[in-house]
């Protein structure tokens, strides 16, 4: 019975999410320091105390993005990071730069929290996967799928010292 049930209420989740699409994106020129600044001015006083630094090339700026689903985008990595910052001290770094082989902006979200394992990497942008006891599993995969529809890609690899870095390309 219980299997039942739980087979019932996947179905009807997937039936919802086939409803909630997400919307088609509205790309425009926007200087991509200002959409970061603006999604880390609501972590100023975060719950955890990390520390949030911005490393920025100058001569990153304009890209065609939909704002508000790229700062979608930020706010699920930033969440995701202090989540995985366990002792409070932690940092999260944005990071940009030009890929000139690929003619690409690079965007990185570096953590220094607890990472993620190897064997959920591949897993890790799937709809209704969660590391977490709390998770839904919906937010990488909404982040793929906004980084996707903007032509671009987001990719995930261990931090330098420790923790997790997401690294999102968009096309100049």
């Amino acid at each position: 019975m219980i299997t039942k049930e739980v087979q019932g209420l996947k179905k009807l989740v997937n039936e919802f999410s086939k409803f909630a699409r997400m919307p088609e994106p509205n790309p425009k020129p926007e200087d991509i320091h200002e959409v970061i600044e603006e999604v880390l001015n609501l972590y100023k006083d975060n719950r955890k105390k990390a520390r949030i630094l911005t490393e920025y090339e100058s001569t990153v700026t304009l890209i065609n993005i939909d704002k508000e689903q790229i700062k979608r985008v930020f706010i699920n990595l930033i969440e995701n990071a202090l989540d995985a910052i366990q002792n409070g001290n932690g940092l999260i770094t944005f990071k940009t730069y030009f890929d000139n082989s690929k003619e690409m902006i690079n965007i990185s979200v570096a953590d220094t929290g607890s990472g993620v394992a190897r064997n959920y990497r591949e897993k890790l942008f799937m709809p209704y996967f969660s590391t977490k006891k709390k998770g839904t599993g919906l937010g990488l995969a909404i982040a793929n799928r906004i980084i996707a529809d903007h032509n671009g890609g987001i990719y995930i690899e261990d931090n330098e010292d420790q923790g997790t870095k997401f690294i999102i390309s968009l096309p100049v």
